[in-house]
């Protein structure tokens, strides 16, 4: 039953881009009737992931949920773990960007901040930068499962951005270097990891009309990780690297 509800997320999140593509290019066709558009004009301010440069000062957001599924074998079946999910962006001009991301569900959390420096090449945006992440997990109010731990990971990147009319389509690829991993069980030491190469991921999204003015991110991080974050509780004593997926879809604000 668990395959069957992953092809319907999948399915779902297919459907749902589609549609707000068809919109975004009913509402193009309306404009252009009733006054000149360019082509090739972008709107800066609408776009959170993107690494196109901006020509000025400016914060944007977007808030929504993510949805991972916790990688086999560490569960028997592929278990789904959502979080809510807010990312921003802070542009300046020379094509610097800072950037955060704050995810919760209470039994992880993950703040995350860094920046990057990007480039346009016509329609095309590319750059290169570094992040550094800090996670929690807390489990201490489960009886029996009494558990926390806090990690510190750091993501160089490279990453990618092609600019349509109304639509930015991104691609992120990044490693994922843990510098210091902390567990305890009932209050006791268990785990200790440091300065380690324990993966890396491909992150795809596009951003795109959705409703009049709102704009929305459609996007899934594809995890290759012997120690993914989402996954802290599980322990993965053989330290293979697994496959997971994170979907997520956000309102820019």
């Amino acid at each position: 039953m668990s395959h069957h509800i992953t092809k319907m997320m999948i399915v779902m999140s297919i459907f749902f881009a589609l549609c707000t593509a068809a919109y975004a290019s009913d509402s193009t066709e309306v404009a252009t009737e009733q006054a000149p558009v360019d082509p090739n004009a972008y709107d800066e301010t609408h776009y959170v992931m993107s690494a196109y440069p901006s020509s000025n000062v400016s914060v944007r957001g977007s808030l929504g949920l993510s949805l991972t599924l916790l990688p086999q074998p560490l569960t028997e079946y592929p278990t789904a773990a959502p979080m809510a999910d807010v990312r921003l962006k802070f542009a300046f001009p020379l094509g610097i960007n800072g950037t955060m991301r704050l995810a919760s569900n209470i039994a992880t959390s993950l703040a995350q901040g860094g920046g990057f420096w990007g480039v346009n090449i016509g329609r095309l945006s590319v750059g290169a930068g570094y992040s550094v992440a800090f996670v929690y997990g807390n489990l201490t109010y489960v009886d029996g499962f009494r558990t926390t731990q806090q990690r510190w990971i750091n993501y160089p990147m490279v990453t990618a951005s092609w600019s349509f009319p109304g639509a930015a389509l991104t691609a992120k690829l990044e490693a994922e270097y843990t510098t210091a991993v902390e567990s305890t069980i009932e209050d006791q030491p268990t785990k200790s990891t440091k300065n380690t190469l324990t993966g890396g991921a491909l992150t795809v999204s596009i951003e795109q009309p959705f409703f009049k003015t709102t704009h929305v991110i459609i996007g899934v991080t594809f995890q290759y990780s012997s120690d993914p974050y989402q996954a802290w509780f599980l322990y993965n004593q053989f330290k293979d690297r697994l496959f997971s997926s994170e979907f997520f879809v956000g309102f820019i604000l």
